[in-house]
């Protein structure tokens, strides 16, 4: 049990009828924690039962109301709603309702329906109540309660809770925590309701740092250049994606790497001229390495993706500030100026109303892909079974897509295994097996089998044992695809109207097969069907990868030139454009 020692039921109810409730909010709060950094990857029936004896004994003394939380324990027991939620989901008990409907009309409950309180309950309170009743608390559950984004969207009931909890809005919500969790969990959510959330978001930060009086001295060269990120290092899909655009700048500018979050001993840093850090020092942002700098431009590869960079993107650290396709989504109101982006993957018309940053379209994708670090051994299938698959990171799962799988499976007349690579999603809270349990129960335990995060190497060995892969909607994938070509593997995927469910599709067309783009539901099951039913064809475009210059057509680095074309245009041009009353896309030119 990895240092979880049993449950002293007898124990737990002498301290109990001592009145001791510190001791036991302790208690509490350490096999929380417990479950909270260690994650377990299968279910035994040893573990089933320890949690099914510590829950019983939790909900039989949280739920008495003699049973005072003292102050020092509320914030952390609210911080446990995720691990709580995970937790009860894989017990037998499925869900905390039956708690808080005993919890609702006592004194005092206020505390503990916030730590029971989640996406996965039937049960519903009214959250302007919360609000009104303790804003700061109420607060912290908020952005607690999305926390399980992960692992839950897989869930119906779950899924929609999400998406109504995240499109409430209260007057009284002043600060945010996990802002990580919430920015970036957002997209995943709602597609539409990012928009709003990192919009107040944003707003919280900068008044924050205007109330702090955070200033920054910057005095411009215009040949320095600053990197921005937390990925930097090879096998990151950021890395992977955006190491030839920096590369293009290499020797004409001079350029910084700002590390964003804890230090690391594989960055890259063969482009660079030097590195700043910028990291949390006791629960606070130290950003002192950058607060004087001689930066002209900004360039933040993947804002979202950690919350240094949430952060830093609500400040004016230099003049122009850039953001990129490493998470490609809109800030929707950070101090970011321009977006960049590629023309061959965004919608022909409107393409401008998905950014609130001016969008930059560069000739291309917006993103040149490293060639796989993973030579072909060319696998064979020990197995009867169709092997499908799903390399989606776990947040990329929902529920509306597994109903796709599940109606695949339905009309399939072979024996099909879904294959999921949950990546480093699930690694945190417990999350991994709630997620598991979710996907069996809709799809079938015969149908499925979920990974962990693997070693890369591992992870393609896998992918190349697998007959073809899907890709996943609404968020697609990027670097998927790169690696299913790399396997020559046919991929089926879905394109729709944002760069992150286009830059698969045309990563296809590219490569000659744009008969594996989709366009809805119905052609997605389709197409899919045939890959299962028909071998001859799957084994024709097989050999057609096989055969295909795809070094050149999807890893070929030529276009890298456009990026330094754009860096310099902005560098030559940017006070001339803030003065422009239009926000149409600036064309970067062959």
């Amino acid at each position: 049990m990895q240092n979880l020692e049993p449950i002293n039921e007898k124990a737990l109810l002498e301290i109990y009828s001592r009145r001791e409730y510190d001791q036991l909010s302790e208690f509490f709060i350490s096999v929380l924690e417990h479950f909270e950094k260690v994650v377990y990857y299968t279910l035994s029936p040893e573990l089933e039962n320890t949690i099914n004896v510590f829950l019983k004994h939790f909900f039989y003394i949280f739920t008495q109301q003699d049973y005072i939380i003292g102050n020092r324990y509320i914030t952390r027991f609210i911080q446990l709603n995720p691990t709580i939620s995970n937790l009860v989901s894989i017990s037998s008990f499925g869900t905390t309702d039956p708690y808080l409907k005993i919890l609702e009309n006592q004194a005092n409950n206020f505390v503990k329906v916030l730590a029971l309180y989640s996406a996965r309950n039937e049960h519903k309170f009214d959250q302007k109540s919360f609000f009104k009743a303790e804003s700061s608390f109420a607060s912290l559950w908020y952005s607690a309660y999305i926390g399980i984004y992960r692992c839950a969207l897989v869930n119906a009931k779950a899924r929609q809770n999400l998406v109504d909890h995240l499109a409430y809005a209260d007057e009284n919500h002043k600060a945010w925590h996990n802002i990580n969790d919430v920015y970036f969990g957002s997209t995943y959510i709602d597609d539409h309701l990012d928009r709003q959330v990192k919009q107040r978001i944003n707003r919280t930060i900068q008044a924050r740092f205007v109330a702090e009086g955070v200033h920054c001295q910057n005095t411009p060269n215009p040949k320095k250049i600053a990197i921005a990120t937390s990925m930097w290092f090879q096998n990151h899909s950021v890395y992977r994606t955006l190491f030839e655009l920096v590369d293009s700048l290499r020797g004409e500018y001079d350029l910084t790497l700002i590390h964003l979050g804890s230090i690391r001993n594989d960055l890259d840093i063969s482009l660079f001229n030097q590195a700043k850090f910028v990291y949390f020092e006791h629960g606070n942002l130290n950003i002192s390495s950058v607060l004087s700098n001689d930066f002209q431009m900004i360039y933040y590869p993947d804002v979202g993706m950690s919350a240094e960079s949430i952060l830093l993107a609500n400040l004016r650290l230099a003049p122009i500030q850039i953001c990129g396709t490493g998470h490609p989504v809109s800030t929707f109101g950070s101090q970011i100026d321009y977006f960049f982006s590629g023309e061959e993957v965004e919608p022909p018309f409107g393409a401008e109303n998905n950014y609130s940053e001016r969008l930059v379209l560069l000739p291309g994708l917006g993103a040149i892909h490293n060639v796989p670090l993973y030579p072909l051994k060319y696998i064979q299938k020990q197995r009867e079974e169709i092997l499908i698959n799903c390399p989606w990171y776990a947040q990329k799962v929902n529920y509306e897509h597994l109903c796709l799988l599940q109606e695949i499976i339905r009309q399939s007349s072979k024996k099909i295994i879904f294959r999921f690579f949950s990546g480093g999603a699930l690694n945190r809270c417990n999350e991994f097996l709630p997620f598991v349990k979710d996907v069996q129960s809709l799809l079938g335990k015969d149908h499925v089998e979920v990974f962990p995060a693997k070693p890369y190497a591992e992870y393609m060995e896998l992918m190349e044992e697998g007959d073809f892969s899907l890709d996943s909607y609404h968020f697609g994938g990027s670097n998927v695809v790169s690696d299913s070509l790399h396997l020559h593997k046919p991929i089926v995927s879905w394109e729709g109207q944002r760069w992150y469910n286009r830059i698969g599709p045309h990563t296809l067309i590219r490569a000659g097969l744009e008969e594996l783009v989709v366009k809805n539901a119905q052609e997605y099951v389709q197409l899919a069907l045939k890959l299962i039913h028909d071998e001859a064809y799957r084994h024709e475009l097989q050999a057609r990868l096989t055969q295909s210059d795809i070094k050149n057509k999807i890893y070929g680095p030529q276009e890298k030139r456009y990026f330094k074309a754009a860096i310099d245009y902005l560098c030559a041009n940017h006070e001339i454009l803030q003065h422009d009353t239009v926000r149409t896309p600036i064309h970067i030119p062959k």
